[in-house]
């Protein structure tokens, strides 16, 4: 048992992590006796070198073995937010959560910093109890996110939708885009397949896309959106997330966003769109696994999953069979523009005449045209442009950058 209930503090966190478990044990016990936030903060600090296994021990212990009269040091460590040792405040306070206790953490709520006010919040989504509710509306539009997310997922507990109503109205009348993703997040922290649907149907022209998706992904597992969302839509999200790695969307996020999931769903897919996507997505993640530029950072168990990911999308083989019918009868730009990019990325010269005839026949609406002459450039095959089909471009934006990719 540890007699020096207050370590030095290279000691605290090189013990409470220890893989002697009793070592740790009593470590957790000396840290709750001697209270001392400026150990906590050390710990708090250090999260993200600690093991997840380990932090859970950690969390694991402290909530059991604290007692109700040291209570006052959880209040005390709830100065600080983490979102890796939240359940070690909010744990500890259920574990002994009563009228009294609930009337403390009520007037905290009201009173206490953003930090202090996040994990009221998340106590509150196990806490029914209705004097909350006015305090969740008004730190539901607070700016600083943890505090946002345990509002909407008190008030999901609560099964009151007003704030999320008013988040709705937000995103389909607000000019404003930083209201209109904050928003959004509100909504998917709330959670429920006719919002998950909601934002889907008006998130992806937003300037905030990534966002968003990023949102939707760490709220919500993968096999419940293949579950209640359209084969299609499952495929624009993951085209979100290739286009987006690495340089907006951390590759530390390949685990947790099911990346190997969503390969082996849009595998069975029949969709030319799904098979596009997949093309990059081979491309890029061989990249990714034998360029340290990309994957210095990443630790083993991301560089495995990562080659998994690799090895099993080398044993696919790109299907274009479909290719000529997704570029001419699709009217999506998204979809469109994904064509053009494996047209670019694969130099498949030879649609270099489709792409040219869909320019001098007309048939192309006209944020279409400049994608066209762009690959057509990157093809060397701008000479298959007619002049008289430049000519007759009306806008002369497009007109301008179409005769600039023809002098190349």
């Amino acid at each position: 048992m540890c007699n020096n209930l207050v370590m030095p503090l290279s000691n605290l966190l090189k013990n409470i992590t220890s893989k002697d478990v009793e070592l740790s044990k009593n470590t957790v016990k000396a840290l709750i006796k001697s209270a001392d936030l400026d150990d906590y903060n050390e710990l708090i600090k250090n999260s993200d070198f600690i093991f997840p296994f380990i932090k859970e021990r950690i969390i694991k212990d402290f909530v059991k073995l604290i007692n109700k009269s040291e209570l006052d040091t959880v209040f005390k460590f709830a100065k600080i937010y983490s979102s890796d040792f939240e359940d070690l405040i909010v744990k500890s306070w259920l574990k002994y959560a009563d009228e009294d206790l609930t009337d403390k953490i009520l007037e905290l709520f009201e009173n206490g910093s953003n930090d202090e006010k996040a994990y009221c919040a998340k106590y509150f989504s196990v806490i029914n109890d209705s004097l909350a509710l006015d305090i969740l509306y008004k730190n539901s539009y607070v700016d600083f996110l943890p505090l946002e997310i345990n509002c909407a997922r008190a008030l999901k507990n609560f099964e009151d939708r007003k704030i999320v109503n008013e988040m709705k109205n937000r995103i389909l009348n607000s000019t404003d885009e930083f209201e209109k993703v904050s928003a959004y997040t509100f909504i998917l922290a709330y959670g429920g397949v006719d919002l998950v649907k909601f934002c889907l149907e008006n998130c992806f022209e937003s300037p905030f896309l990534v966002d968003i998706i990023s949102n939707l992904l760490d709220f919500n597992d993968l096999y419940y959106l293949i579950d209640i969302l359209d084969e299609n839509v499952v495929a624009r999200i993951f085209g979100v997330l290739i286009e987006n790695y690495p340089e907006n969307i951390s590759l530390n996020t390949i685990e947790c966003y099911q990346i190997f999931d969503f390969v082996k769903f849009l595998l069975k897919s029949k969709s030319q769109y799904a098979k596009n996507i997949l093309a990059i997505c081979k491309l890029n993640f061989n990249e990714y696994l034998n360029n340290e530029v990309y994957n210095y950072d990443l630790d083993k168990n991301l560089k495995i999953e990562l080659k998994k990911i690799v090895e099993y999308l080398n044993l696919y083989k790109v299907d274009f069979s479909a290719l000529k019918e997704e570029i001419v009868d699709n009217c999506l730009y998204y979809r469109f523009e994904m064509s053009l990019k494996v047209i670019n990325e694969y130099k498949l010269y030879e649609y270099g005449q489709l792409l040219a005839n869909l320019i001098n026949e007309n048939k192309l609406p006209l944020g279409f045209v400049s994608l066209c002459a762009q690959t057509l450039k990157i093809l060397g095959r701008t000479n298959l442009i007619k002049k008289d089909a430049i000519e007759n471009i009306k806008n002369d934006n497009v007109k301008a950058f179409i005769e600039e990719c023809c002098r190349y």
